[in-house]
């Protein structure tokens, strides 16, 4: 940093302690980024457990800091406002991981100059600190939005932080990470939970091949966590969500008259997911069902 704060922050206050901060966590102390983690956790339970797991060293409540080097909040989006307007008094640099960052910064208005936006592009449908992985983030991409009211140190403070733990950090302002992960990761969600309601109603899965499980694992993951991101991203999602339906139905009457037109659409799409494969570099997976 260039303020003439601590070049290598030593204490973490890490609110939410479950699998991604979880995994923030046991990275930053593996590389030695942070001596010591502070944890606060609504549920009594899961701060228990990150106590017992090594993911925090003490608890809120009974430490005796009451500044921190850099704070991490990892609660689900709704808290995130609050938690960081809570947070930014107490630690030199603020950082979320929520999916969605339009309407955390429009709560804060105007957010607090030390407050950074984040979004690593790493996670499970698994959730809790007994899920916590400190191999979680690495060479994995984390999304900074820096508002208008962040300082440039701490913007450079929270990207070296996260390159620290072995992520790979870019830059976009908040409207465009939102409008981009609606499609990427926020569609494909509401996708699943729909095809899973379809699935119910069957009354069965018996039978079952790694096809449906690769479609739907996405639908195993948290409630709360996935109420809070669809909602809070909902105008970008219905955009994307609309142009799928039509797309569905013109596929539905493709699929219907069979011939040339069908199989164009098949092709296109197995061209267009190798293309990711190769992309990121991961071996094309050969379709068994």
């Amino acid at each position: 940093m260039t303020t003439g704060r601590k070049a290598r922050p030593a204490t973490l206050l890490l609110v939410g302690t479950g699998l991604v901060g979880g995994s923030f966590a046991l990275a930053a102390k593996a590389h030695g980024v942070f001596s010591r983690v502070v944890g606060i956790d609504r549920r009594t339970e899961a701060l228990d457990q990150a106590l017992a797991l090594g993911i925090i060293d003490d608890r809120a409540g009974d430490a005796a800091e009451s500044r921190f080097d850099a704070a991490c909040v990892a609660v689900p989006l709704a808290g995130i406002a609050s938690c960081v307007l809570n947070a930014s008094k107490s630690a030199t640099v603020v950082f979320d991981v929520g999916s969605v960052k339009g309407p955390v910064i429009d709560a804060l208005e105007p957010p607090p100059e030390n407050y950074v936006p984040c979004h690593p592009i790493a996670g499970s449908e698994q959730h809790g600190p007994g899920a916590a992985d400190g191999a979680l983030f690495r060479n994995r991409t984390v999304v900074m939005t820096p508002t208008d009211a962040t300082a440039a140190w701490a913007a450079a403070e929270v990207r070296r932080i996260w390159e620290a733990i072995g992520a790979d950090v870019e830059t976009q302002t908040p409207d465009q990470h939102d409008e981009r992960f609606a499609l990427l990761s926020h569609l494909p969600h509401l996708v699943a939970v729909a095809f899973m309601d379809v699935v119910g109603r069957a009354g069965s899965s018996a039978g079952a091949g790694s096809g449906f499980r690769d479609f739907t694992r996405i639908a195993a993951g948290d409630a709360e966590v996935w109420h809070d991101i669809l909602h809070g991203n909902a105008g970008h999602v219905r955009r994307y969500l609309d142009e799928l339906i039509e797309d569905l139905r013109s596929l539905g009457d493709a699929a219907a008259k069979g011939g040339p037109p069908l199989r164009r659409r098949i092709e296109g799409a197995s061209r267009l997911r190798r293309a990711f494969d190769q992309a990121r570099r991961l071996p094309a997976t050969r379709p068994r069902d």
